[in-house]
């Protein structure tokens, strides 16, 4: 695996919490994660989840490496699409998806086309469809997909329009999503391969 996705909504900030303070230490790839959080709220979140876990949370530059940001945790800013492109991370002005700019699919969609089966990508909690087909994009490029089940999620709507796409391998409740990421991330690649 190269890259680790995650997206969420309504519910989606005490849930990457937990997922982040779950995670091995120091884990060893790259965290893109889309949040759907307006200014001002949203500059203040990522410092406050900096400060809350040991792992550097920061808003996405235009033209980053994504290489480079292994074990760090890179989020869409407001108002901007954050996709990937050639290795690098890029901040679009694209029209908004489901009424969303951060878009989750815009995300999962990039890293599909771009990493392929080496992605571990996880839908959370939230309100809507963003994400379902976008994640339905990473498993069917052979990436591994994950959803937050409907038990632990403060709204089941991202989460349910994936699993009802197909789009979700393992449906897991959030105090095993962390866990999970983990193992993936440590395993080897050649373990899934057939």
């Amino acid at each position: 695996y190269e890259v680790v996705v995650i997206g969420a909504s309504t519910g989606g900030p005490a849930a990457i919490l937990e997922i982040l303070r779950a995670l091995t230490s120091p884990f060893p790839l790259p965290i893109l994660f889309v949040l759907h959080i307006g200014e001002p709220f949203g500059a203040a979140f990522a410092d406050w989840l900096d400060g809350q876990t040991g792992m550097r949370v920061s808003y996405a530059c235009d033209g980053d490496l994504v290489s480079a940001k292994a074990g760090q945790v890179t989020m869409a800013p407001p108002e901007s699409h954050l996709v990937t492109r050639n290795g690098r991370l890029r901040l679009t002005q694209d029209p908004p998806r489901h009424s969303c700019r951060p878009s989750v699919d815009a995300l999962f969609e990039s890293v599909a086309r771009e990493y392929g089966p080496a992605v571990i990508a996880s839908l959370l909690t939230g309100m809507g469809r963003d994400g379902a087909a976008g994640l339905l994009d990473v498993r069917r490029a052979g990436g591994f997909t994950v959803a937050q089940d409907e038990g632990t999620s403060v709204v089941y709507g991202m989460p349910r329009e994936a699993v009802l796409l197909g789009a979700v391998e393992r449906e897991l409740p959030l105090a095993q999503i962390g866990p999970a990421l983990s193992a993936l991330a440590m395993s080897n690649r050649e373990e899934r391969t057939p």
